[in-house]
């Protein structure tokens, strides 16, 4: 049966999802890397989905050990389990009984999950003694051919790159974690007991105090952490770890999953922040693909145009008809901007 989630509640009644929440695998990691590449709008959903299962605040604020956690998980597990014989049953003998056992049955497994999340993970109603606010995830985006600056709870600035989006709670009280979407730049608040973590795809970038560049657009193969100041720890989901200083970064293949350490181009990683846009040997794909974003305008190529080889190029708040006038003379192309619309024929 076809999976397609709606909520983060729809996961947690996944028997597959839980099983990779209990006891992952390779297989596992591989079967939901790949689901999250083929299905990139509900990629961060699931994220959500995987912090709420393994939130240390169930375990944490309700003194819940492990025994116990893994025993809510093996519940919601057998619940599944049940309602999907019961399904099978249906199928032999008709609908009928089995019908109605196959609504029970879907009506007990959500049951139990809202109560589980209500009595878990959300704050008992009337409880003088608890006095924690309520946290509120806050979602701020820049639209294409925008740069938008946020200011986070604990004073931190972010800078978003155009077509970028970041989640962060209300609060930074207990922990500092942000979720980002796109491009962005970090100027980070120092504060030793709470270290800064940025999810960003299959990247978790964790910090004290300092500045430094994340892209992980989900449509690029590669993404990458920049440093300027300060270090930077990088993890990926496969258990690969690198730490970054100035003037270091890393470079993630989402394709292959390997993570690499190097030096890289300021203008060329991070002169967005000063409108400077830089090409280094890249591909033409990905290079009208950033033209895209910069300038919130779509490509149509003639005949299916493709532009064999690489492009580099530097330009410093430049008109779009500039840059393609740049690269027109290297390429050989006629184009016509109209209606939001770059019409590309070769020559």
């Amino acid at each position: 049966m076809k999976f397609d989630p709606n909520t983060e509640s729809d996961f947690l009644k996944n028997p597959l999802f839980l099983k990779w929440i209990k006891t992952p695998n390779a297989e596992l990691d591989r079967f939901w890397q790949a689901w999250g590449k083929k299905h990139p709008e509900k990629a961060p959903m699931m994220l959500r989905a995987k912090e709420l299962s393994k939130s240390l605040r169930w375990k944490n604020k309700y003194s819940m050990d492990e025994q116990d956690y893994d025993k809510m998980l093996d519940n919601l597990i057998l619940f599944n389990a049940k309602y999907e014989h019961q399904h099978k049953i249906k199928n032999i003998h008709g609908t009928g009984e089995a019908g109605r056992l196959k609504w029970w049955w879907a009506a007990a497994a959500s049951l139990l999950l809202l109560g589980f999340l209500s009595l878990r993970y959300f704050e008992p109603v009337g409880d003088s003694n608890d006095d924690e606010p309520e946290i509120i995830w806050i979602t701020k985006a820049a639209a294409k051919g925008v740069k938008k600056i946020v200011h986070l709870p604990d004073g931190s600035e972010v800078t978003l790159n155009s077509d970028s989006e970041i989640r962060y709670p209300s609060s930074f009280e207990t922990e500092r974690t942000v979720e980002l979407n796109g491009q962005a730049f970090f100027d980070v608040v120092k504060n030793p007991e709470l270290p800064f973590m940025v999810r960003s795809g299959e990247l978790k970038t964790t910090v004290l105090g300092t500045s430094f560049d994340i892209s992980a657009y989900p449509q690029d193969q590669e993404f990458h952490v920049a440093v300027v100041t300060g270090k930077v720890k990088v993890d990926t989901e496969n258990g690969v770890t690198a730490m970054i200083t100035p003037d270091e970064a890393t470079f993630y293949d989402t394709e292959k999953r390997s993570l690499t350490k190097g030096t890289y181009d300021y203008n060329h990683l991070i002169g967005w922040k000063e409108r400077v846009l830089k090409f280094q040997e890249e591909p033409y794909a990905r290079v009208f693909e950033r033209l895209s974003r910069w300038y919130n305008i779509s490509f149509d190529f003639n005949n299916g145009t493709v532009f064999p080889g690489k492009y580099s190029g530097e330009f410093k708040n430049e008109s779009l008809e500039n840059v393609l006038k740049g690269m027109q003379y290297s390429l050989g192309f006629d184009y016509v901007i109209k209606d939001g619309k770059v019409k590309i024929n070769q020559k």
